[in-house]
């Protein structure tokens, strides 16, 4: 008796444990400052807290429970059952607690006013490109929630995805990096990623690679299938921004040789000798000549594919040569995923061509970046211009980031605030 009196006591106590643990982490404003909850929009704000109370829920109420059982009978039966609930309290309180703990750091880097205009406006940015696909093809688009991290490559946790503690997330996070902060143009990527899950166009692209390109070079064909969803990702942000994303996906991807013409079996990102030439092709096909083509002999130069020895080469020189052919498919070709239209006729490219952008910056004068009408509505070619500019590495680069950080900041201050 006494044996299963202290296995009872132990066990209770191990409950109340997890269950306090549960009951503080559900003052949710406790969480992220007052601030921070007031830096992100206000549908969000409740949605997420929805979501979190409902995990949260979910723990008090298992926790219950098993006190309840306890307090039933101290039969031997009866305690391993609580013990083994005890286990499952446990792992359903540390997975509850890795969502909401994801979120929160992310809703924690809105620690100024002005870092969260920025992020509020990174925000915008992403909706909008989302919108400008999904709304024509009768889709709804998620909510973003951006925040800022170290790193060299922004990431996205994908609205629709099931979170640590079983959950389908109704927010998109995505991870805009702190040096990319004023040239974000890889937010563009990461709604790509979101887009093309909401579309299922991954697999559908990685078909239409396999087949149209298997003729020519089976090897190269298996190599761009395997790499469709960041293909997807990369044309999603150069239609919407042009040379400004291949420029900024350049400088993130050109590191020392050997990460360079790496080939990694299982990396659905393509080798980025091959997805440096892959985006200055689509910058050819649609504007012809310009500073891209200079990007690629300056980028040749550096990486000499005719100096090194690496294993990769043989597949990579097949990729080269078929590359136009790909970036036809990719952007050009129709798919069901668009309604049978292709990404081009649904997003024109040539909008936030150095033509277009040069005819908006004329027709709207000054009041571009100051303007919120301005601002407001070309926001994401703002993007564009601002990026092609600080792309060519000419001029005054200071000047051009300031710039983008105050109409940037114009954007974020031109939300209502919680």
């Amino acid at each position: 008796m006494f044996a299963t009196e202290s296995i009872s006591y132990s066990l209770l106590r191990q409950v109340n444990h997890w269950l306090m643990a549960a009951k503080r982490l559900s003052q949710l404003d406790n969480l992220a400052s007052a601030m921070a909850w007031q830096g992100i929009d206000h549908r969000m704000e409740l949605l997420l807290k929805a979501s979190f109370q409902q995990s949260i829920d979910e723990v008090i109420a298992y926790a219950n429970s098993l006190k309840s059982q306890l307090e039933t009978s101290a039969e031997p039966d009866n305690l391993r059952s609580v013990k083994r609930g005890l286990l499952q309290l446990r792992d359903k309180y540390l997975k509850a607690e890795e969502t909401i703990q994801f979120y929160s750091v992310a809703i924690n880097s809105r620690t100024t006013a002005g870092i969260a205009a920025l992020l509020r406006a990174c925000d915008i940015l992403c909706i909008k490109s989302m919108q400008e696909l999904l709304q024509p093809l009768g889709k709804e688009t998620p909510l973003v929630l951006t925040y800022v991290e170290k790193g060299v490559g922004a990431s996205i946790l994908k609205a629709g995805l099931r979170l640590w503690d079983g959950r389908v997330s109704t927010v998109a996070a995505i991870k805009v990096t702190q040096h990319n902060l004023y040239r974000p143009t890889a937010i563009i990527h990461e709604t790509g990623h979101q887009v093309a899950h909401i579309l299922n166009w991954n697999d559908e692209l990685a078909q239409a690679l396999l087949a149209k390109i298997t003729p020519n070079t089976p090897v190269a064909a298996q190599a761009f299938s395997s790499w469709s969803s960041e293909m997807a990702a990369d044309a999603f942000a150069f239609v919407h921004t042009g040379f400004a994303a291949v420029a900024a996906l350049h400088d993130v991807v050109s590191g020392l040789p050997g990460s360079v013409f790496a080939f990694h079996e299982n990396d659905p990102h393509p080798i980025s000798y091959v997805r440096v030439l892959m985006n200055v092709e689509m910058c050819r096909q649609f504007y012809g000549i310009g500073p891209w083509d200079q990007l690629e002999e300056v980028f040749k130069n550096d990486y000499d594919i005719d100096l090194v020895h690496y294993s990769s080469v043989p597949l990579i020189k097949q990729c080269i040569e078929v590359l136009p052919q790909v970036v036809e498919i990719l952007v050009k070709s129709p798919f069901r995923a668009f309604a049978g239209r292709s990404l081009s006729q649904l997003i024109n490219p040539n909008r936030a061509g150095p033509l277009e952008l040069n005819k908006l910056e004329y027709i709207a004068g000054p009041a571009l970046f100051t303007s919120h009408a301005w601002i407001w509505k070309e926001s994401i070619r703002l993007l564009a211009i601002n990026g092609y500019r600080i792309g060519l590495g000419t001029g005054d680069l200071q000047a051009l980031y300031k710039q983008q950080e105050d109409w940037m900041t114009k954007l974020g201050f031109a939300v209502e605030l919680n």
